[in-house]
């Protein structure tokens, strides 16, 4: 028998026109990893799924995609919750040239166009030192002044804007509680939970009995991962802000007030480290409701009975109800030292404006 006819890679035409990319992609842990564009469309996420699969808590599972349209390389949102950033800008559907910057969540990735061309603007945007909120042109505009030669009365009033940006921008923030979304879903979290039929080994369920028990905590589980999932998008947007806020202080020039913002910014940090407690506290539950359904499995399913003592302990972690309450009290009163600071940098900025006035 003859040579069999060697196999031949069909290759979509679209790539052969002159123009591919290379994408490097830096993620939390700064490592770098590099794809190369091997189809006309290419998924960017946490996804598995995803041609190009980063590990990265704040992003959804398939953050965006980039597309070769007509010789042209182009990125566009695929709805994610935290956005698409392409050189410190915000965009759902733009170009990509040569030297480009994306950034998804904690990741960048620099984008190289095999026979491409430059951004005819290349250079950094205002935007890009910005970030998300609009109140940072404030903080811009500031730096900028601070390299130039200028009064004492002039850079005074840049310290008092940027102060009253702080303060309009910080209050702001403070709406957002971690637990809200949460206490919107526990009528539903106890309706799963009592859905489930009783477990322990005084009276242990049998047959479909035990696997709906078995079943039901798995499920309840998912469901507790998924809310994890949730606050972690949350967390990644607070964290952003969080990060912008801390920024003001290097464009003030007064030591006073430099001291005061970063006062502030450490009792917001504190806040911030309230709902990073609250989601380990649903992971630690998360896993304990699934460590339970094993625990039953072995017991009912598989007739264990040295697993008896661990089952009728329940699950070992707060409640929802206890890490609700948890979190609200210790937010609640987070907010509130919060609130006392801004209201210092209130009477700080009435006396700056007074003092002022009068030079």
């Amino acid at each position: 028998m003859g040579e069999g006819t060697p196999k031949t890679e069909m290759i979509n035409p679209a790539l052969l026109d002159g123009v591919s990319a290379n994408f490097i992609v830096k993620g939390p842990s700064g490592v770098e990893k590099s794809y190369p564009m091997r189809s006309i469309t290419m998924g960017i996420g946490r996804s598995d799924q995803c041609e190009i699969s980063v590990k990265d808590g704040s992003m959804s599972g398939r953050h965006c995609e980039v597309t070769k349209i007509n010789g042209e390389i182009r990125v566009r949102d695929a709805g994610s919750a935290n956005g698409v950033w392409l050189n410190g800008e915000r965009v759902t559907d733009a170009e990509l040239f040569d030297g480009d910057v994306i950034r998804l969540g904690q990741t960048s990735i620099r984008v190289d166009v095999v026979g491409g061309k430059k951004r005819p603007d290349a250079g950094m945007s205002p935007k890009l030192i910005g970030g998300m909120v609009a109140g940072f042109v404030v903080l811009v505009i500031a730096i900028v002044a601070i390299g130039v030669m200028m009064s004492k009365s002039k850079q005074h009033k840049k310290d008092l804007e940027a102060v009253a940006s702080f303060v309009a921008m910080a209050r702001d923030n403070q709406k957002a509680k971690p637990y809200a979304s949460v206490v919107d879903k526990m009528g539903d979290l106890a309706k799963e939970a009592n859905g489930i039929p009783k477990a322990t080994c005084a009276e242990p369920p049998k047959g479909e009995d035990a696997k709906k028990v078995v079943g039901g905590y798995r499920e309840l589980s998912k469901t507790y991962d998924r809310i994890v999932t949730s606050l972690n998008d949350y967390s990644a947007r607070a964290s952003a802000e969080t990060t912008g806020l801390a920024g003001f202080t290097d464009a003030v020039a007064d030591k006073k007030i430099k001291d005061k913002l970063a006062e502030v910014s450490e009792a917001i940090e504190a806040r911030h480290q309230v709902t990073t407690a609250f989601i380990a506290d649903w992971k630690k539950l998360s896993s304990a409701t699934m460590q339970f359904a094993v625990q039953a499995d072995a017991a009912f399913n598989q007739g264990n009975k040295g697993m008896c003592a661990s089952v009728d302990k329940g699950i070992q972690a707060k409640s929802p109800a206890e890490i609700v309450s948890s979190c609200k009290k210790s937010f609640d009163k987070s907010v509130s030292t919060v609130e006392e600071k801004l209201k210092e940098l209130d009477e700080l900025q009435a006396g700056g404006t007074t003092e002022a006035a009068a030079e």
